[in-house]
């Protein structure tokens, strides 16, 4: 590996530790840590899996593939697969996920301090920001990696190391095993960071094409070795805030809500200055992924519509937007948020996994139909929530851990696999080799 190659391995790496962190994710690790108790390593263990395994998991069918983000949805077909992923792109851009940011960045970072300030006024000066990081679309990724990461990194490592060294109390209880993996994967699970991944490849690919890195195959090396740094980071960091909830255990009890558990266990390690870090530790971890959801989305649909309209006009479209709906507070947003998630992250989990077997399932119909299944299943849990169904979800194999949708996945997986081999077996072209006339 030459020099460039190696700086730029670690400049995408931190790149993806920023932009998978987020605040969001910020606030799980200390609550399962507390609620795992003695157990806390093994709930971590869980989260690390179910989040970042499955994220970076994304990013490399993504590159191993080839095709971009269309390259892991292809095979349901041209329609279902643009469709899905603008309603991915949409969601994890202007609706959703980019106003989250800017409306969490003002409740953590601004209000506490600056009571006058109201959140439209913040949020004018925030998207402004996130637009002129955006602006220049190669750069997104470098300035993620060399300017937000860093930030976020020493303001965690200071907390982490006063908490290890002058811990708040003693782990006091112990979390059964399997409530431990439950509460982890179910954490995990609830990140939805899968989807951030399909949407963030656009970014990460541009920016490697731009350092000349322009086949399949060097992608794909350059993402395996930004991911392995991006998760030793995200190991060390998760961990650490996972430790933290821990050794407070015997403080605070599983009801505590998770965004007051941060600010408590930051006010009790570093004082009421410490209150500063964690706004700017809060705001620069809303905006590292808004910069780079801003710059994907506008990206994506750049290409989806031939590139006749440009990559700055949807910056500034989707940027509008999101501060719009960013006004209406973190609480609605989650609540327009949760249902439109929920129907589309488990297939999308579904199409990564079966992106990885790419190679050795070639049948559409497989796609299809464990797809067309997860959709279903992951409709009438959303539903179920609202309205009363006659299909009993709960009874499903793991829905305690969110994933009832992969036991109907395999099922119908395998019957188009049937369909796939009796069709393959009556074609005149199998017929004629075996010396039968169709």
């Amino acid at each position: 590996m030459n020099h460039k190659s190696f700086k730029d391995t670690f400049v995408i790496g931190f790149a993806i530790f920023a932009m998978f962190f987020g605040a969001g994710n910020l606030i799980f690790p200390p609550y399962l840590g507390l609620i795992a108790g003695r157990n806390w390593f093994l709930a971590f263990l869980c989260f690390m899996a179910v989040d970042i395994g499955l994220s970076l998991l994304a990013l490399l069918v993504v590159a191993k593939i080839g095709k971009g983000a269309a390259g892991v949805t292809e095979k349901l077909g041209k329609l279902p697969s643009m469709l899905i992923l603008s309603l991915n792109a949409i969601c994890l851009g202007p609706l959703i996920a980019i106003p989250r940011t800017a409306a969490t960045a003002y409740e953590f970072s601004v209000a506490p301090f600056f009571p006058k300030i109201n959140a439209p006024v913040f949020s004018v000066i925030f998207f402004a920001v996130v637009i002129l990081f955006c602006l220049k679309q190669s750069k997104v990724i470098d300035i993620i990696g060399t300017v937000f990461a860093p930030l976020i990194l020493g303001a965690l490592i200071i907390l982490i190391i006063k908490g290890i060294f002058m811990p708040l109390g003693t782990i006091d209880i112990a979390a059964s095993v399997q409530s431990a993996a439950e509460a982890g994967i179910g954490a995990g699970y609830q990140t939805m960071d899968v989807m951030a991944a399909m949407i963030l490849s656009s970014s990460i690919l541009i920016t490697l094409a731009q350092k000349s890195y322009t086949t399949k195959e060097q992608q794909f090396h350059m993402i395996s070795r930004s991911g392995i740094i991006a998760a030793a980071i995200l190991f060390i960091v998760y961990g650490g805030l996972a430790y933290l909830g821990a050794t407070v255990s015997g403080i605070y009890g599983p009801e505590t809500d998770r965004v007051a558990l941060l600010i408590a266990i930051t006010k009790a390690l570093l004082g009421e200055k410490g209150m500063i870090l964690l706004g700017i530790l809060v705001c620069a971890a809303c905006m590292t992924p808004a910069i780079g959801l801003l710059s994907s989305s506008a990206s994506f649909f750049e290409k989806q519509t031939g590139n006749r309209i440009s990559y700055r006009t949807f910056v500034f479209l989707f940027a509008g937007v999101s501060f719009l709906i960013s006004n209406f507070g973190i609480s609605r947003i989650l609540k327009l948020a949760a249902p439109i998630l929920n129907m589309i992250y488990p297939v999308l989990i579904l199409l990564v996994v079966l992106g990885m077997m790419n190679k050795w399932i070639s049948h559409r119909i497989i796609y299809r139909l464990s797809a067309l299944s997860v959709i279903a299943v992951s409709t009438l849990t959303t539903l179920s929530e609202y309205i009363h169904i006659p299909f009993d979800i709960a009874s499903l194999p793991l829905y305690q851990y969110g994933f009832q949708w992969i036991t109907p996945a395999l099922l119908c997986g395998l019957l188009g696999l049937m369909i796939a081999e009796r069709k393959h077996l009556l074609s005149p072209v199998f017929l004629g080799n075996v010396g039968i006339r169709a």
